[in-house]
């Protein structure tokens, strides 16, 4: 077999780190990106044919030649808009593909750093003597660049530390749930277990009086997001979760201290308390500690 028949024979194989979904999502972006770029750079060359032979028409004639393309509350272009959506595009980019694996698999993505890494750097100092000459080679970067999505997903990899974007999600789940109930200055939990029943003790939550009302309840950020555990815990999903439970995580000033989770298998009740306590009861004992060692930890996280 000679070179070229090795180089026939080589197999370009699809990165199997997203879905089929994923990448149709991102080969329409990829297109529509790239078409953009291709007619914003047409219609500007026939945007200037325009105003020349508007020019020309009206050579004779005093006032201004844009009469009949431009008008107060009518359209609005010029080169100048052109050029600058042109280089808002790769922008636009990274953040529509940010955006939707970030809705998708419910996970952080630093847009700001993907920008950083894949856009030529701004010049820092506009009062440099070279400023100028720095800001004219910015622009032209920006309008000679093109992105592909592969591009983009390596630098999401990077974020997720090579995680597939379903274990991030669950790794920043569970951060979330352990930093709730972790003291950030000791090496102590705010939460103990009793049988099935998890205590949450430091200021999990609030009971708030108002004149002539019997007050209502509030549940503190961290224990929501330890609800967000529970529901994943319970569904195993991201997105589903159990009827008894979405309205008291969505919802502030709660009128009833007591919630029974009813259709759940392994998660039964919540009890608030006045002094800031939180019980959750779950079905089980053995349901209770996964739950404590899976998602809350039994020693203090480092980053706590």
């Amino acid at each position: 077999m000679d070179l070229l028949e090795k180089f026939d024979s080589v197999e370009i194989k699809q990165d199997t780190r997203i879905s089929e979904a994923d990448r149709a999502f991102c080969e329409a972006h990829q297109a529509a990106y790239e078409n953009a770029a291709a007619n914003l750079q047409e219609l500007e060359f026939f945007w200037n044919d325009m105003l020349e032979q508007q020019k020309t028409l009206l050579a004779s004639i005093e006032g201004p030649h844009t009469v009949y393309l431009l008008s107060h509350d009518g359209l609005k272009i010029s080169s100048d808009t052109i050029r600058e959506q042109l280089r808002s595009l790769h922008t636009l980019f990274i953040g529509h593909l940010a955006s939707y694996f970030t809705r998708t698999y419910h996970f952080s993505i630093d847009t700001d750093l993907l920008k950083e890494n894949l856009l030529p750097a701004k010049p820092p100092d506009k009062w440099a003597d070279n400023y100028k000459e720095l800001a004219e080679k910015y622009i032209r970067e920006l309008q000679e660049l093109t992105l592909h999505y592969n591009d983009i997903l390596e630098q999401v990899f990077l974020q997720t530390g090579g995680r597939a974007f379903s274990e991030q999600a669950l790794s920043e789940l569970k951060a979330g749930c352990r930093k709730a109930v972790w003291r950030t200055a000791e090496a102590k939990a705010d939460y103990t277990l009793k049988k099935s029943t998890l205590q949450f003790t430091h200021y999990a939550c609030s009971f708030r009086t108002y004149y002539r009302s019997s007050g209502s309840w509030d549940l503190s950020s961290g224990m929501k997001n330890v609800l967000k555990g529970l529901a994943h815990f319970e569904t195993g999903s991201f997105t589903s979760v159990p009827d008894a439970m979405s309205g008291i995580m969505a919802g502030s000033y709660l009128n009833s201290s007591e919630y029974s989770f009813s259709g759940c298998r392994k998660i039964q009740a919540l009890k608030m308390f006045k002094n800031g306590r939180v019980d959750i009861k779950f079905s089980t004992e053995e349901h209770a500690r996964k739950f404590m060692d899976e998602y809350l930890g039994t020693v203090r996280p480092c980053e706590a």
